[in-house]
């Protein structure tokens, strides 16, 4: 690491301890934008009444931690990249939600401003899980092992 990206690396970690955030155009300009964009994964809205980890089994549960792990060492860019058309999507899998109306329902999802995106990311073939991104964190909202969010 050079002695740039190390006090870039820095004013990033003097800023969250502040509780101090930049703008994008902040970030760009100093050239940390990629510092601070690791994802982490935040259960604050999860909703085990639609699917809980319980129903999950061994090798789900496998891979929903190699999925954590992937995520971990991702940054949000390269996650977006992995979208794309059916069939062309690659690792994550990246895929917004369309029509949030159609997904389901909980109270404490209706305070959660009408501009967040919500989308899907891959675990595995099948298994997904659906939430949203602010800043870098990921809520995951949804377990969804058989890919059926919009069957309902």
């Amino acid at each position: 690491m050079s002695n740039r990206q190390k006090k870039l690396k820095k004013i990033a970690n003097r800023q969250r301890e502040k509780n101090v955030y930049l703008s994008e155009i902040e970030k760009h300009t100093l050239g940390i934008e990629n510092i601070l964009e690791s994802p982490y994964v935040v259960l604050k809205y999860y909703q085990p009444d639609f699917e809980c980890f319980s129903s999950w089994n061994n090798s789900e549960l496998t891979a929903f931690s190699q999925f954590l792990l992937k995520l971990k060492k991702s940054k949000w860019t390269d996650i977006y990249k992995t979208g794309g058309a059916q069939g062309d999507k690659t690792g994550l899998g990246y895929s917004k939600h369309k029509d949030r109306s159609k997904l389901p329902k909980h109270p404490e999802l209706d305070n959660i401003s009408q501009d967040i995106t919500f989308f899907e990311l891959r675990v595995t073939q099948k298994a997904r899980v659906h939430g949203f991104r602010v800043k870098e964190a990921f809520f995951l909202v949804w377990l969804d092992r058989e890919h059926r969010i919009y069957d309902l």
